[in-house]
């Protein structure tokens, strides 16, 4: 889950011992720790398949039981599962194999993205304090890039002009901005596309800072929504040797590819041609 060594044995130990308590969380570790097998075991990837598809169900159930129930005594149990499901759901192969066309893995890589941001409104928005001073307190910890950014491509930068040269309304404007706005601090803070990564520390920050205005877009496939998110896939793109995104990016960017027209084509220039050459 992360090269850091404070965040790594909060995996390790910390998220293990809080599990006892909580058999939701214990049963998603042990389904991620299943789907893992499926990928390091290819002679028994359906077996294990199977396992972890087994525990995921019987965790979300758990889960609902409290998701309407977060405050200062769980919401370290709700951040530490909701990462976990969040990986799984992105790195689960079978699930991802039935989908038949690119609009249908355009479908659940949206999924992917709305409950990762799903993470904010349970957690973040209100006991963002209390996880800070957490025993899970490392994984609230990373760089911070300030606006103006200096890591970002070039060819990021005319997102800008995407909303610029769009006929959009304040309320669609204001998501997009937010949105670039933590796209181009995600490409500062992870190096992309000069640094390749092995774990998925810092990737999934984005989906979480998301406003429900930029989810709402998404969900209603709008053009520009759709674009931002391939440049995302990017990013994910440079962290395919981490085993729970591997194709993720590239499949991303080419599933929007595949369902946006040509009229918006210069925008995905960009993110294809990274996908295609690295």
């Amino acid at each position: 889950m992360t090269d850091d060594p404070d965040q790594q044995l909060i995996w390790q130990t910390t998220a293990i011992s809080i599990a006892f308590s909580y058999p939701f969380l214990l049963d998603q570790l042990l389904a991620i720790s299943a789907l893992h097998m499926a990928i390091c075991r290819p002679d028994a990837r359906s077996s294990w398949h199977t396992r972890a598809t087994e525990l995921q169900s019987r965790a979300l159930n758990g889960f609902n039981n409290l998701e309407n129930q977060v405050d200062e005594s769980n919401c370290v149990v709700v951040l530490l599962f909701s990462a976990l499901v969040g990986s799984h759901l992105l790195g689960d192969r079978s699930r991802i194999h039935t989908l038949v066309s690119s609009s249908d893995y355009l479908d659940h890589l949206v999924s992917c993205v709305t409950l990762m941001r799903s993470v904010r409104s349970l957690v973040l928005t209100n006991h963002t304090p209390f996880l800070r001073r957490s025993p899970i307190r490392s994984l609230m910890m990373t760089r911070n890039p300030q606006s103006p950014y200096d890591g970002i491509p070039d060819e990021c930068r005319h997102l800008i002009d995407l909303v610029k040269q769009s006929d959009l309304g304040p309320s669609s404007i204001e998501a997009y901005d937010a949105a670039i706005d933590r796209l181009f601090w995600l490409f500062d803070l992870t190096d992309v596309p000069n640094k390749v990564h092995d774990t998925p520390r810092s990737v999934f920050a984005w989906p979480v800072q998301l406003t429900d205005g930029y989810t709402s877009l998404l969900n209603q496939r709008r053009p520009e929504a759709l674009i931002i998110l391939a440049y995302y896939g990017v990013i994910l793109h440079f962290y395919r040797k981490a085993w729970c995104i591997g194709d993720s990016g590239a499949s991303l960017v080419r599933a929007i590819h595949a369902q946006i027209g040509s009229y918006w084509g210069r925008w995905l220039q960009w993110p294809m041609d990274m996908v295609a050459s690295s």
